[in-house]
């Protein structure tokens, strides 16, 4: 086991060891800073966006995302604006034949119904996209297309905010900077081949502006060694991946290169697509991100928080400690006795129970071992050598954070002291 201490830095917010002794760390002032040992160095970074994720594909090439706050900009219009037209179409028909008597409101009822119609009748087109999983009654088996050229995706509530994403070649030296075509919060970033994609959440929290749980993915990078289509991909018109849910974390499999996607369940639209048709808050794609894909469901409406697959190829995930909730007209969220630790084994969900502990923060196995660590609500660190058959003490109070690495496990313990532990047989 390494130890590192920086106690001349803010806070921790994230990290990423490269190697078992060298990697980045973000602080929660935003700032960037390169580690080798105990020595940091400065890391400078574009100024138009205060950095929220970063990731480093290796020692080089490393992309940063996160928002800015500008001036208030007219709300673009985008699949929310879009998906609202029929709606405020029919409200406008009631409204018409309200004010012009019986006749005039049995007309516009028939109209409405016909527009009804018609909307039912486009919105069930994604039908055929979709059959059950045979695996799981959990799943789905989804044959559409998943990659396209898309438009700007705009929250109104989120008006004045602009996502931006950084890209670097240089180990950060010098960066490129791009917007995102969405005001949605980036809130997971990762690397496909050679290629970086980025997931969004409207916006995740509730208050004064409305949870929205929405998403997509945005690819940026031409690598088209596994996905064809990038080869054409430019960072002006990214490929996208519309989800219809919001993303909470990204894991691409060690052992196929398919890609998890993790978060929210569906934010159903109008008319609907077989994205917002279908329940699910876990999406997983091939290395080539091409159909099939497959979505597979939770037990509950809660947010997935954390996910991670064993070597046995079980699914294992934390799930958050709240569930969306309507009160008096205002979705909120209401908060549950625990964050639950659920694994996916012969095609169904298994709660886990392991004694003194009932409520987990994070899960996170090793690639190619049997070992994986549990982070607990009250930041202990858990270990098991057994693909989770088993679970011991590791850490003490308090840990926030866990980074699985090829050699091992990393974590954030206090607010300024990174962790290095070798898993079993890779010391």
């Amino acid at each position: 086991m390494k130890t590192f201490t920086f106690s001349a830095l803010p806070p921790i917010q994230d990290f990423q060891f490269l190697t078992d002794s060298s990697g980045y760390i973000l602080t929660k002032t935003g700032q960037l800073y390169r580690f080798t040992g105990q020595h940091t160095a400065l890391v400078a970074t574009p100024s138009e966006f205060t950095i929220s994720h970063f990731y480093f594909r290796d020692q080089n090439h490393g992309a940063l995302v996160g928002i800015s706050r500008v001036a208030e900009l007219p709300v673009q219009k985008g699949a929310m604006g879009a998906a609202f037209i029929p709606l405020v179409l029919l409200l406008w028909l009631i409204g018409k034949g309200h004010q012009q008597g019986g006749i005039r409101l049995a007309s516009c009822l028939g109209g409405l119904l016909l527009a009804s119609g018609l909307l039912l009748s486009c919105s069930s087109a994604w039908q055929c996209y979709r059959t059950p999983d045979p695996a799981s009654p959990y799943g789905h088996v989804l044959t559409h297309t998943p990659l396209i050229r898309a438009g700007s995706h705009q929250y109104f509530a989120n008006k004045g905010q602009k996502s931006f994403l950084a890209l670097t070649t240089n180990q950060g030296n010098s960066w490129e900077t791009h917007s995102l075509l969405t005001n949605f919060f980036p809130t997971a970033l990762a690397a496909v081949g050679r290629n970086f994609v980025v997931g969004t959440y409207a916006r995740q929290e509730a208050g004064t502006v409305p949870l929205h749980g929405d998403g997509d993915l945005w690819l940026y990078g031409t690598d088209a060694t596994r996905t064809p289509q990038l080869a054409t991909n430019s960072t002006q018109h990214p490929y996208c991946i519309k989800l219809s849910r919001g993303v909470t974390g990204l894991l691409v499999s060690a052992s196929d290169t398919a890609l998890y996607v993790f978060g929210s369940d569906r934010m159903p639209t109008l008319p609907s697509t077989v994205m917002s048709a279908t329940a699910g808050n876990i999406y997983i794609l091939p290395g080539s991100l091409q159909s099939p894909t497959r979505l597979l469901d939770t037990p509950d409406t809660v947010d997935v928080q954390s996910l991670s697959l064993a070597q046995t190829g079980e699914l294992w995930v934390t799930m958050a400690g709240r569930k969306p909730h309507l009160n008096h007209g205002n979705l909120g969220y209401a908060a549950l006795p625990a964050k639950r630790l659920l694994r996916f084994t012969a095609g169904q969900w298994q709660p886990v129970v392991i004694p003194s502990f009932t409520s987990f923060n994070q899960i996170a196995f090793v690639p190619g071992t049997s070992a994986g660590y549990l982070l607990t609500a009250t930041g202990e660190v858990l270990e098991t050598r057994t693909n989770g058959e088993t679970w011991h003490p590791l850490a003490r109070p308090v840990v926030h954070k866990l980074h699985p690495v090829p050699q091992g496990i990393t974590w954030l313990q206090g607010e300024n002291q990174l962790v290095f532990y070798p898993a079993p047989g890779k010391q």
